[in-house]
């Protein structure tokens, strides 16, 4: 409907990504996903170009990071470990013991069920994600979707070893995509640490980074970023995609896109929206 809706009404539809990151989540202590070259088959066995250009139809760019574009520490040299590359994917299966999936176990992803924007494009992702990786790793991955609760509990109570995930942030500093879902401190019985990844060399250099009295410091955020390419390395989960969200605004209105990026969860600053006419 939006390519649509846009053809309709020209100029007057914002899109732009959202701070939240959807990933795959794997259990750590649990086969096969103790086995990092596992982890990183699937990490290099995602053409996220494709399928949001495709499947999701553009309703979502690809999540090439643990953080999202544009947000506090984020940069491209994060990407570099997440790109497509099938050959790659096959021979990290192989190093795990796996060579074209041979002996590799099937697996269940398990996501949430919910209406609204993930609802209508989680199913369709995950589909294409298993074709993919059974054409490249050759392995088989089903897919269960269960309501909030139940889904909830598989992760808090280890379950399974395999969920889709959201993150959303919760204030703009990249401490917050660290410390409830990567941090030793989030890896505990009821934490949101679901993977229970926990590097206390990386934590020290979390720390470290948060204490810095200015938020803002150069050295801060390279520090923080470091803090990232080292967790992307270990591929505790794998980045699939970030939200992007689409509002319409009227052709008498005025003010910078990005004000009406999100006016549901977003405040409007209504400083500088006005009307044209």
């Amino acid at each position: 409907q939006i390519p649509f809706v846009e053809q309709r009404f020209p100029g007057q539809i914002v899109k732009n990504a959202v701070f939240a990151t959807s990933y795959i989540s794997f259990g750590l202590d649990m086969a096969p996903f103790d086995n990092i070259n596992v982890r990183k088959a699937f990490q290099y066995a995602i053409n996220r170009d494709e399928m949001t250009a495709t499947v999701l139809k553009d309703l979502a760019i690809p999540g090439k990071s643990l953080l999202p574009p544009g947000y506090p520490g984020y940069n491209d040299v994060i990407t570099s470990q997440a790109v497509f590359d099938p050959e790659k994917a096959k021979k990290f299966m192989a190093d795990a013991g796996y060579p074209g999936g041979e002996g590799f176990p099937e697996v269940e992803i398990w996501y949430r069920d919910q209406g609204g924007y993930n609802g209508a494009i989680t199913a369709p992702m995950l589909q294409y994600l298993q074709a993919q990786f059974k054409d490249i790793l050759g392995i088989t991955m089903n897919i269960k979707i269960l309501p909030q609760k139940d889904w909830m509990a598989g992760m808090l109570e280890k379950k399974n070893n395999l969920f889709l995930a959201p993150y959303e942030y919760d204030y703009l500093d990249p401490s917050n995509f660290y410390g409830p879902i990567l941090g030793c401190s989030g890896a505990v019985d009821g934490g949101w640490n679901w993977s229970k990844f926990c590097d206390p060399a990386i934590d020290a250099e979390a720390t470290a980074a948060d204490s810095m009295i200015d938020p803002a410091a150069p050295e801060r955020m390279k520090m923080w970023s470091d803090v990232y390419m080292k967790v992307m390395e270990q591929a505790p989960w794998v980045p699939v995609f970030n939200e992007q969200r689409y509002t319409m605004k009227s052709a008498r209105m005025g003010g910078a896109d990005n004000l009406y990026v999100d006016p549901v969860s977003i405040p409007v600053n209504y400083d500088y929206v006005y009307v044209k006419e």
